[in-house]
């Protein structure tokens, strides 16, 4: 389809009406087409696909300051399994440009961004980090998605995720979470919060893979703005907490748990950034073996088509 727009025609109304009544319009006052470049991309996904796949797609959403690369090594396990495994990255993160307004995006738009992914893959079941897993939470309770899991989720409203070890650290990030400015937290901060089950010697390169994010959805997750109704989730769920998680402690993500009525699974020994910790692979095999245990009504599309 070409984007575009009509030039209006000049001069006599009457060609207007013959070419309305499919007479050919002379070609000096022929109607112009002129392309305009398409809107940019709100989201980009990074994509391991499985020919003549009969198994649901997976989609994985990242926390805030990520991207699609945190599930490197997952989507090509999800994807020798049959399940057709994508990555997404939001608006303003890598590889997609920058957004110079990053810092005023809300979790709605990122919601938003997620919902579009969702539609593309005709309601995959989700895997969400972070972030993510809030935001995998929303689109459940709208029926958008399959199934869901949420590891080390940010939680909904009605649930704090302001601990001690965040509070002692948040004023030197209030300017930004207060006036919808982007920020990245520090290298300290980073590695005392979220990588500090990382190998010391590995935690610069996750590091550089950062980028600023937005002080408003940081806002809006600590003052919880988002209401999901439990007895609108209808969708299966995990969720996965981690047993040395500074971010998401791991009383958290209980509690999300336990008001959705879903499993609960603690990753032993790990912490925020479970995806790039020592050992990762054995508490993916858990979420493997969980979603391998769906209803064929859920995980298997041919059986969706013969039944559908």
């Amino acid at each position: 389809m070409l984007w575009g727009h009509v030039l209006p025609v000049e001069g006599d109304r009457s060609l207007i009406a013959r070419r309305v009544e499919g007479a050919p319009l002379p070609t000096s006052c022929q109607v112009s087409i002129v392309p305009e470049p398409m809107p940019p991309a709100t989201y980009h996904l990074d994509t391991v696909p499985v020919d003549g796949a009969t198994r649901a797609p997976v989609l994985c959403l990242p926390g805030l300051f990520a991207g699609a690369w945190v599930f490197e090594g997952l989507l090509p396990l999800l994807a020798a399994r049959g399940y057709p495994a994508s990555a997404m990255s939001y608006r303003g993160h890598p590889p997609l440009p920058p957004l110079a307004s990053i810092g005023r995006q809300s979790l709605t738009e990122f919601a938003a961004d997620a919902c579009a992914a969702a539609r593309e893959l005709d309601r995959p079941i989700v895997i969400g980090h972070s972030l993510g897993g809030l935001v995998t939470l929303w689109m459940a309770e709208r029926n958008l998605i399959r199934a869901a899991i949420l590891v080390s989720p940010a939680p909904p409203r009605g649930i704090s995720v302001l601990s001690p070890p965040i509070l002692a650290r948040m004023a030197t990030y209030l300017p930004a979470l207060l006036l919808s400015r982007a920020f990245l937290p520090s290298a300290a901060h980073l590695d005392a919060l979220v990588l500090n089950c990382v190998p010391a010697t590995e935690r610069a390169a996750v590091r550089g893979r950062f980028v600023a994010d937005s002080g408003r959805a940081a806002r809006e997750i600590a003052l919880g703005a988002f209401t999901v109704q439990p007895r609108a989730v209808r969708a299966p769920m995990l969720v996965v907490g981690a047993e040395h998680d500074r971010f998401i402690p791991v009383g958290v993500s209980r509690r999300i748990a336990a008001r959705y009525h879903a499993p609960f699974h603690v990753a032993a020994g790990h912490g925020h950034f479970l995806f790039a910790e020592p050992g990762w692979e054995r508490e993916a095999r858990v979420v493997l073996d969980w979603i391998d245990a769906l209803p064929p009504s859920i995980r298997d599309v041919a059986h969706e088509m013969r039944h559908g």
